[in-house]
């Protein structure tokens, strides 16, 4: 069982609840920087009665992607508010154009799981790759 606390981000709402579930069934914690459904921006930080994931803590941050764009997209940018707190990055699915290479500690394994990439992730205080998204692609 995940004892971790994961910051979900991605590409997509779609992939994000994907991995939000399969997190919550190993155990693990998760937050998002928006509900699903509605806009990525303003986020939770900036919305009345919301919680920013950064004020409730978490130990590391998952970036789902589920299509290969270049860049961020803004429901993204949570991963640059983990990243500058030091929070180990876990990135799953399609890279594309992805500018977190410099934070990007190597690649997992297909045979692992989000859940166990995050948390090979924590224990190594390090950023990885993940392997690609079921259904991405």
């Amino acid at each position: 069982e995940l004892q971790q606390t994961v910051l979900v981000v991605g590409t997509d709402d779609w992939a994000i609840e994907q991995a939000a579930a399969e997190l919550e069934a190993c155990g693990a914690g998760v937050l998002r920087c928006h509900e699903a459904g509605e806009p990525a921006f303003p986020c939770n930080a900036l919305i009345e009665g919301r919680i920013c994931p950064l004020d409730v803590g978490f130990d590391v941050v998952a970036d789902v992607r589920a299509r290969p764009v270049s860049g961020l997209t803004q429901s993204e940018l949570g991963v640059v508010c983990a990243t500058r707190l030091g929070r180990p990055l876990v990135v799953a699915g399609l890279s594309g154009d992805l500018p977190l290479e410099r934070w990007s500690g190597g690649t997992v394994a297909r045979h692992q799981s989000l859940a166990s990439a995050c948390e090979l992730a924590v224990e190594d205080g390090d950023t990885v790759a993940a392997p690609a998204v079921r259904g991405a692609g």
